[in-house]
C-alpha cells in the first residue's frame, strides 16, 4: 500500500513539474512577425523597414536619416524617411507584439486554484475542521489545440493588417510629396505672374495719368493685379500647408525640417503603365482581399472553437483534503457546468455571424477592387492625356502667340499692354500644365498603391478595423477563459 502511494506522488511530481516546465518555456517575443511584414512592404513598395525599439538597428536607422537629410529630397527619400521616423508608424508595429501576446497566451494552461476553510463548531468550539483543495481546469489540455490556432488566424491577420498600413502611409507620404513639388512649382509662376501683371499695370497708370485711357480700362487691369496677389498668397500658404505635412508625415521638426526638394515634377514618361489585365493583377496583389481572406478563417476557427466548447467550457479537477477530528481525509474533486440553461448557442450564433459577415465582406471587397482598379486606370490615363495636350498643344500655341506679339509689338503694330497680356496668358496656361501634372502624378500614385495591394483612399482597411474593433470591445471584461 505504501509502495502505491509512493508512486502515486512521484508521478503526481512529475506531471506538476511537466506543467510548470511547459508553462514557464513560453515567452512572448514582440517584434515576431515584423520581418514577414518588412518583406511584404519592401517587395511591393521598394522601401525599407526598421522598427526603433531599443536594438542595435536604431543607430543605422539613425544614421540613414541623417544621410537621406543631407541631400535634397527624392520622392523616394521621404517614403524611406517617413517609414524610418514616423512615431505613429512605429506604433502601428506595437500591433504585431499584441498579437503574437495574445498567441502565446493562448498556449497557456490556466493557473491551478487552491482553495482552503477552515471550520469552527459552534457550540463549545474545540479544535478546528481544515478543508484544502486544489483544482485545475483540466479541459485546457483538450481545447489548448483549438485556443492556439484561433490566436494563430488572428495573428496572421494582424500581420496583414499592419503590412496594409504601412503600404497606406507610403503611399500618403507620396501623395503629399507631388503636392508639395506642384506647390512649388505652382508658386514660381504666380510670382511670374504677379510680375507681368505689376509690368502691365505701370504701363497702364502711365496711359492713364496721360490721359490715354479711361478710368474703365485702368479699374481693370488693377483688378487683374489684385486678384493674382491674392492668387500668389493662397499658393504661399497652400505651400507651407504642404511642408508641414510631410514634416508631419516624415516625423522631422527643429533641424531637420529645413530639407529641400531635389526636382521639379517629374515630365510624363514615355511610354505608359500597361493597364491591360489590371483588375486580376489588383485581385492577385490585393494585401486587402488577403487580410479579408484572413478574417474568413479566424471567424472559422472561432466557430469551431465554439463549437467544441459550447455544452462544457470547462471542467475543474484535483485533489480535495479534509481534517475533521485529527484525521485527514483525501480523495479526487470534479467540477463541470450542468449546461442547463446555458448551452453555448449564443457564442455559437454569434461566431457563425461573424463568420457569415466576413464572408459577405470578403466577395462585396472583390467587387470594389475590380470597379476601383478601372476607375483609377481611367482616372490615370485621364490625366495623362490632359496633361500631355497642355505639353503638346496649348504651351507651343501660346509660345506662338507670345512671339507674334512681340514681332507686331516691334513694328508698332501692337501695344505694350497687349504684348504683356499674351505673355501672362502663357504663364497661365503653364500653371494649368503644372496642374494637370500634379494631378497625372496623384492618380499613378494611387495606381501605383492598388498595384501595391491597398486600395487608394483606404477602403480596404476599414472592414479589417472595423472587426478588429468589435473583437476587442466583445473581449473587454472576461476573464483569460474567455468566459
Amino acid at each position: 500500500m505504501g509502495d502505491n502511494r509512493m508512486v502515486m506522488r512521484r508521478n503526481a511530481g512529475w506531471l506538476l513539474a511537466s506543467l510548470v516546465t511547459l508553462g514557464g518555456c513560453t515567452s512572448v517575443t514582440l517584434n515576431a512577425g515584423f520581418d514577414d511584414v518588412s518583406a511584404t512592404v519592401e517587395q511591393r513598395s521598394g522601401v525599407k523597414l526598421f522598427w526603433n525599439n531599443g536594438t542595435d538597428l536604431d543607430k543605422e536607422s539613425a544614421e540613414k536619416l541623417g544621410s537621406l537629410l543631407k541631400n535634397k529630397l527624392t520622392v523616394d527619400d521621404a517614403a524611406q524617411i517617413a517609414l524610418l521616423n514616423n512615431r505613429d508608424l512605429q506604433a502601428v508595429y506595437s500591433d504585431l507584439g499584441v498579437a503574437q501576446a495574445d498567441l502565446v497566451q493562448a498556449g497557456l494552461l490556466s493557473n491551478p486554484i487552491f482553495d482552503g476553510a477552515i471550520k469552527w463548531a459552534t457550540p463549545g468550539g474545540g479544535k478546528p475542521d481544515l478543508e484544502l483543495a486544489v483544482v485545475m481546469n483540466f479541459l485546457d489540455i483538450f481545447y489548448l489545440p483549438l485556443h492556439k490556432r484561433v490566436a494563430a488566424a488572428r495573428f496572421e491577420e494582424a500581420k496583414t493588417r499592419v503590412s496594409g498600413l504601412v503600404l497606406d502611409f507610403a503611399s500618403r507620404v507620396r501623395t503629399a510629396f507631388f503636392l508639395h513639388q506642384a506647390n512649388e512649382q505652382m508658386l514660381e509662376l504666380r510670382q511670374t505672374i504677379v510680375q507681368a501683371l505689376t509690368a502691365s499695370f505701370d504701363v497702364t497708370r502711365r496711359l492713364h495719368e496721360a490721359g490715354n485711357i479711361t478710368d474703365l480700362d485702368y479699374a481693370r487691369e488693377r483688378a487683374l493685379l489684385e486678384a493674382g496677389k491674392l492668387a500668389l498668397r493662397s499658393v504661399e500658404v497652400a505651400l507651407r500647408q504642404s511642408r508641414e505635412e510631410l514634416n508631419i508625415l516624415m516625423g522631422l521638426w527643429g533641424k531637420q525640417a529645413e530639407w529641400q526638394t531635389g526636382e521639379r515634377l517629374p515630365e510624363i514618361p514615355q511610354q505608359p503603365i500597361q493597364t491591360e489585365d489590371i483588375e486580376r493583377v489588383a485581385l492577385d496583389r490585393s494585401v486587402d482581399l488577403l487580410s479579408a481572406r484572413q478574417r474568413l478563417v479566424s471567424a472559422g476557427e472561432q466557430l469551431g472553437l465554439n463549437r467544441a466548447t459550447a455544452l462544457i467550457p470547462e471542467s475543474h479537477m484535483g485533489v480535495l483534503g479534509e481534517r475533521t477530528d485529527g484525521a485527514w481525509e483525501v480523495g479526487p474533486v470534479l467540477e463541470f457546468p450542468i449546461p442547463l440553461f446555458d448551452q453555448g448557442q449564443a457564442r455559437t450564433g454569434r461566431a457563425a455571424a461573424d463568420l457569415r459577415r466576413a464572408q459577405q465582406e470578403y466577395y462585396a471587397l472583390a467587387i470594389r477592387i475590380r470597379s476601383m482598379s478601372r476607375a483609377v486606370r481611367d482616372r490615370m490615363e485621364g490625366a495623362r492625356d490632359r496633361a500631355l495636350y497642355y505639353r503638346d498643344i496649348m504651351l507651343p500655341l501660346h509660345e506662338r502667340i507670345v512671339n507674334e506679339a512681340q514681332l507686331q509689338y516691334n513694328a508698332m503694330q501692337l501695344g505694350p499692354i497687349q504684348l504683356l497680356r499674351a505673355r501672362e496668358q502663357q504663364i497661365e496656361t503653364g500653371a494649368a500644365y503644372v496642374e494637370a501634372l500634379r494631378d497625372y502624378w496623384l492618380a499613378r500614385a494611387e495606381l501605383a498603391q492598388l498595384l501595391s495591394g491597398r486600395l487608394p483612399g483606404g477602403d480596404g482597411a476599414r472592414a479589417g478595423e472595423a472587426a478588429a474593433a468589435m473583437r476587442g470591445a466583445r473581449t473587454q471584461g472576461r476573464n483569460p477563459e474567455g468566459h
